[in-house]
């Protein structure tokens, strides 16, 4: 997953926001006494954790794809010494 950070490098901690109106009245519909959450802020942070629990089943659903095509892509042939050298002088390039 890529990671979010300022050009300092720095990981955002505090986030400012302006809502357009429609926006801002879900927020307040969602929010406070007989909302789903206490605060803004709270809607925030479960709204970001859901989209990087989505960003990392993603990557696994990815990398699981590329195993499997890699499974099914191999002939099982065994290793040679040849190969191990072939395989040395690529990754020395």
């Amino acid at each position: 997953m890529e990671n979010y950070v300022t050009d300092a490098a720095k990981p955002v901690k505090r986030l400012n926001a302006t809502l357009p109106d429609p926006l801002a009245r879900f927020v307040a519909e969602v929010t406070g006494e007989g909302g789903l959450y206490e605060t803004p802020s709270e809607l925030v942070r479960d709204l970001i954790r859901r989209y990087m629990e989505r960003v990392q089943q993603a990557d696994t659903q990815a990398i699981n794809a590329m195993l499997v095509q890699a499974l099914e892509e191999n002939d099982y042939t065994p290793l040679k010494a040849d190969d191990f050298m072939l395989l040395r002088r690529e990754i020395e390039r």
